[in-house]
């Protein structure tokens, strides 16, 4: 009986170690698992895979990007979870972005200094406020990089004014509008702890309700990423081995007392 154990357990081994990425966390522990792993054995078994778990990830995810062809940034936070297996990435994104057109108009000039418009121009104002839940898959993954498709579809609110010279606001107009965006996203961890990453992608709005206008443009972003839960898990594991290497060093000490 404990041959077959240990020859099913050597076949377990090898189908991870062939599995490759894809199970690189393993499967959950169950309690027949902890039951077999504590089954007094004549040899060295070999070492269980360790459990795959759910990771939760937020993030900073301000884009450029150009909306009536007009360059915009765009301040986000996306907040989600990677799923087991480290290959989907379930999240809800929020972003907004406020563009004022005053640069593209003609003003008045005071040594040196920008006093008041024109008289008769009006200044537009646009800003549109939306939130997308996302999924995302992993391409390509090594332990240095991965390459991953994102997709968003949510749910947005516009909102367009123009001022005069005066300040006085104009032709308000308040709309609601469904945004779809689709893109490729690079990372680069040339480290454990931190990473480079970068995407591109478009923004289409497939529906604008009360103010229609155009919301579609491409995006890319870039950030330096670091990874949280990477630094704490090895923080953890440093105290351990040097919690464990002070324990046998006090146990030899008892065992050994100085003659």
């Amino acid at each position: 009986m404990r041959l077959l154990l240990g020859e099913l357990q050597q076949v377990g081994l090898w189908a991870g170690l062939l599995m490759g990425p894809l199970a690189v966390q393993g499967q959950p522990t169950t309690s027949a698992d902890s039951a077999r792993a504590h089954a007094p054995d004549d040899g060295p078994c070999p070492a269980a895979p360790a459990p795959r778990r759910v990771g939760f990830v937020l993030s900073l995810d301000n884009r450029e990007s150009f909306v009536q062809s007009s360059a915009v940034r765009i301040i986000g936070l996306n907040a989600g979870v990677v799923l087991p297996g480290r290959r989907w990435r379930l999240g809800m994104g929020g972003y907004t972005l406020s563009r004022n057109y005053a640069d593209l108009y003609v003003y008045q000039y005071k040594n040196g200094k920008r006093t008041k418009k024109v008289v008769d121009t009006l200044t537009p104002h646009l800003s549109l406020t939306y939130f997308t839940p996302n999924v995302s898959y992993v391409l390509f993954q090594r332990s240095w990089l991965e390459v991953s498709v994102p997709l968003e579809a949510g749910l947005g609110r516009s909102h367009y004014y123009e001022t005069d010279q005066n300040g006085t606001a104009h032709n308000d107009s308040r709309g609601w509008f469904v945004p779809v965006e689709a893109g490729l996203a690079v990372l680069v961890k040339p480290l454990r702890w931190v990473g480079v990453s970068g995407s591109a992608g478009y923004r289409k709005s497939v529906l604008e309700i009360d103010y229609k206008e155009d919301f579609d443009g491409p995006y890319f972003s870039y950030r330096l990423n670091v990874f949280v839960g990477v630094i704490w898990r090895d923080w953890r594991q440093h105290r351990l081995r040097h919690q464990q290497a002070r324990e046998v060093g006090e146990t030899g000490s008892r065992h050994n007392p100085t003659e």
